[in-house]
């Protein structure tokens, strides 16, 4: 018995560059779909959709919480001395009943740091209902008497408080000079070392940005020394206890040289003040 083969069908294949085109529509149908999504989700973004929808929830979700008495109970503020409540009151911003959650922390600290005399302030809110602002003050240190300006109070770090009468602070000691407040610091930590000296001093003036001069309750120009201060204000304080050399009408006292004090009268005369390393005792020549 005989069987006949079927022959088979030849199959022509398609040119390359068709098989290209097919592989490429393939692969933009795959992509297409994924792009529309990316788009629509960008300009949603872009559109402030999602913002908008997220404001809104939240803004529910505080009114919610204050119906559940999540409410701002009190303010406590700790630390205020000089700065006026009328002026935190507007810079807080925040009534009772007011939703607790709705406070702006960031923007009540930014607004209370706008104020004359605050240094630094934290603010904080806690879940029983009250707002917290601890607030630092400046503390005025000296008042510095600028050239054809105004006088102006400075705190101890050299900062000028701003809005703040120089008149009101007329026990503060008072400096000249450029830069003077920067160095003011160092000066009073010198000088309070002695208090007989110190009750006599009422102002001072930055010399050559290297050097002080003290002036006296008695007008009296103090030279002082560009280095080591410290001993040069303990030879003055031995001669004050020895001659009462601050409460005299003086001109001017010199302690610039290492071991004198030179002393200038009213009437233009010099007098020596020796100061001997080897003795205690202070000579009047």
């Amino acid at each position: 018995m005989v069987v006949k083969r079927k022959k088979a069908k030849s199959v022509q294949r398609k040119p390359f560059w068709e098989r290209l085109l097919e592989w490429i529509l393939s692969a933009l149908k795959r992509l297409i779909i994924p792009a529309i999504i990316i788009w629509f989700v960008a300009w949603l973004w872009l559109g402030g959709v999602f913002a908008s929808g997220a404001n809104m929830a939240w803004k529910s979700f505080v009114e919610w919480s204050a119906l559940q008495g999540l409410v701002v109970q009190d303010v406590v503020i700790e630390g205020r001395d000089r700065t006026l409540m009328n002026d935190l009151q507007r810079a807080i911003k925040v009534q009772l009943k007011d939703p607790l959650l709705f406070v702006d922390v960031q923007d009540i600290q930014a607004s209370i740091k706008k104020l004359p005399w605050v240094k630094n302030v934290v603010v904080a809110r806690q879940y029983s209902g009250v707002v917290n602002v601890r607030i630092l003050e400046r503390i005025p240190f000296v008042v510095w008497d600028r050239d054809g300006r105004a006088p102006v109070v400075v705190d101890i770090d050299g900062d000028i408080i701003p809005n703040v009468a120089a008149s009101q602070f007329k026990k503060l000691l008072v400096v000249h000079g450029v830069a003077a407040p920067h160095h003011a610091s160092d000066l009073m930590r010198m000088v309070m070392v002695e208090p007989n000296v110190a009750k006599y001093i009422k102002g001072a003036e930055w010399i050559g940005d290297r050097r002080w001069d003290l002036i006296t309750v008695m007008k009296t120009r103090i030279h002082m020394p560009e280095k080591d201060m410290g001993f040069a204000l303990s030879r003055l304080a031995k001669a004050e206890n020895n001659n009462k050399i601050l409460s005299r009408p003086l001109l001017s006292i010199d302690l610039r040289g290492e071991d004198r004090i030179i002393i200038e009268s009213e009437s233009g005369k010099s007098q020596e003040v020796m100061s001997r390393s080897s003795s205690t005792k202070t000579n009047l020549i």
